[in-house]
């Protein structure tokens, strides 16, 4: 055990061997400023999101727009039995002149949907597409700006915003 006590003494009387650094101590950086980082990163994730569902919705309403338009109402398709019914006796009346032809009213152009795949505009509340029956008109073409309908008459009529 002596020789135990020996070295204890031998190593408090030897100087320390790992001698402090003349520079002070390290402190660490203080964080005044919030990172840029730290706000941007969430604000852009949120602002993806919000734009994630707006064109989610968008395109969901735009194909119930569609799937509307392009399915009749099922329960006018329905078949109906046809009876046999005898037509009634009408006297005749006097021969009138037709009454003149005047062109029909054309229809109010509301909005307009361009893409080049699929273009599509509203025409008095109903929605249309080029090839469409609309009233006594068919759609022949939908530009950015503006509707060519073919009236009754065969004439084209072009119809824009605001006309």
């Amino acid at each position: 055990m002596s020789l135990i006590n020996d070295a204890l003494k031998q190593a408090r009387q030897e100087p320390p061997r790992n001698t402090p650094n003349s520079l002070p101590p390290l402190r660490p950086a203080a964080d005044d400023s919030p990172s840029i980082i730290a706000w941007l990163l969430p604000a852009v994730v949120i602002i993806l999101i919000v734009a994630a569902i707006f064109f989610i919705g968008w395109a969901a309403a735009h194909r119930t727009v569609r799937s509307i338009v392009a399915a009749p109402d099922s329960d006018s398709t329905a078949a109906q039995p046809a009876e046999n019914v005898a037509p009634p006796v009408v006297a005749q009346a006097p021969e009138l002149p037709p009454p003149p032809v005047s062109p029909p009213e054309l229809p109010k152009l509301q909005g307009i949907f361009y893409s080049p795949a699929a273009p599509s505009a509203i025409l008095d509340g109903k929605t249309v597409q080029p090839g469409d029956q609309f009233k006594q008109f068919k759609v022949k073409e939908i530009s950015k700006y503006t509707v060519t309908l073919i009236g009754p008459d065969k004439k084209e009529v072009k119809i824009g915003m605001g006309d």
